[in-house]
C-alpha cells in the first residue's frame, strides 16, 4: 500500500468518526471537495469548507458512513471504490449506494477531490481505464 492510498484510507476512517480535523489535515489549504450534490450546489473550498460540508452533512443525514472496498493509485491519482451508507434526517430514508471517489494530489495533500454515483465515470476523470 502506498503512502497515498494509506492516506485515503485514514481520511475516510476519520470522516466515518466525524473526525473533522483528521480529514481536513490530508486537504491543501485552497483544495476543492466535490461531493455527490456538488452538481447543484457546487464545491466546498479550503478547510473552511470542509468543515461546512460536515455541518451541512450532519444537518441533512442521521447517518452517513463510507466504505472502501478498493484503491487505485497512478499518477498522482488516487480512486477509491465503495459504498455510501445513508439515512436522511426529514425522511428517515435509509439507502446504500456504490460510489466512487477521485483524489488528486500534490505532494501529500488533497487537492482536488470528487465523488461519483458512476465508477466509469470515476475512472474517466481519473485518466484510467476499466479493469
Amino acid at each position: 500500500m502506498t503512502d497515498r492510498e494509506e492516506l485515503a484510507r485514514t481520511s475516510m476512517a476519520a470522516f466515518n468518526r466525524r473526525d473533522v480535523e483528521v480529514v481536513v489535515r490530508t486537504f491543501a489549504d485552497d483544495a476543492e471537495w466535490w461531493p455527490l450534490r456538488s452538481s447543484t450546489e457546487g464545491p466546498y473550498r479550503g478547510h473552511d469548507g470542509i468543515r461546512a460540508w460536515f455541518e451541512d452533512t450532519a444537518e441533512m443525514f442521521e447517518y452517513l458512513r463510507a466504505e472502501v472496498d478498493e484503491i487505485d493509485e497512478r499518477e498522482g491519482v488516487v480512486v477509491a471504490f465503495g459504498r455510501l451508507e445513508v439515512k436522511g434526517r426529514g425522511s428517515g430514508v435509509a439507502i446504500e449506494q456504490p460510489i466512487a471517489w477521485v483524489f488528486r494530489f500534490a505532494g501529500d495533500k488533497v487537492v482536488w477531490a470528487k465523488s461519483y454515483a458512476d465508477r466509469e465515470e470515476a475512472l474517466a476523470e481519473a485518466g484510467l481505464e476499466s479493469p
